[in-house]
C-alpha cells in the first residue's frame, strides 16, 4: 500500500516537471528583419565590446578575434557567432555592423533561443 501511494506520487512529479518544459516554438520564417525576430536576450560580453571587436575584424577581413567570435554566413550574408564562455548561456549572433540578430544554440537545451530563421553556416 505504501509503495503504491510512492509510485503515484513520484510519477506526479515527474509529469509536473515534465510538463514544466514544454515550450513552444514560433515559425519565424515570414519575419520581415531578422533583428526584430523577437531575440531579448543580452550577452555574457558588453555590448560595445562586441560591436567594436566586429568593427575591427570588418576593417581587417585577416585579423584574429580576441573574444570568441568567429565569422559565419547566415542568410546568405555575412555574421558573427559569439560563444558563451558557459554552457548554459545563449551563442548570440550578430550582423556585420553589430546587431544582435538570434541565439542559434546554446541555453538549457542547446537550441538556442528558437528566433533564428536559417540555418549558421
Amino acid at each position: 500500500m505504501q509503495y503504491r501511494a510512492l509510485r503515484y506520487g513520484l510519477a506526479a512529479v515527474f509529469i509536473a516537471a515534465l510538463a514544466g518544459c514544454a515550450s513552444r516554438h514560433e515559425d519565424k520564417a515570414d519575419t520581415a528583419d531578422v533583428a526584430d525576430a523577437g531575440h531579448t536576450g543580452g550577452s555574457a560580453y558588453p555590448d560595445e565590446r562586441i560591436v567594436q571587436e566586429i568593427r575591427r575584424l570588418e576593417s581587417d577581413p585577416s585579423a584574429q578575434s580576441i573574444l570568441p567570435l568567429r565569422r559565419v554566413r547566415y542568410l546568405g550574408q555575412r555574421a558573427y557567432l559569439l560563444t558563451s564562455p558557459c554552457c548554459d548561456l545563449f551563442n548570440h549572433l550578430y550582423s556585420a555592423d553589430g546587431r544582435l540578430l538570434c541565439a542559434p544554440s546554446g541555453g538549457l537545451t542547446g537550441r538556442g533561443d528558437g528566433s533564428c530563421r536559417g540555418k549558421v553556416e
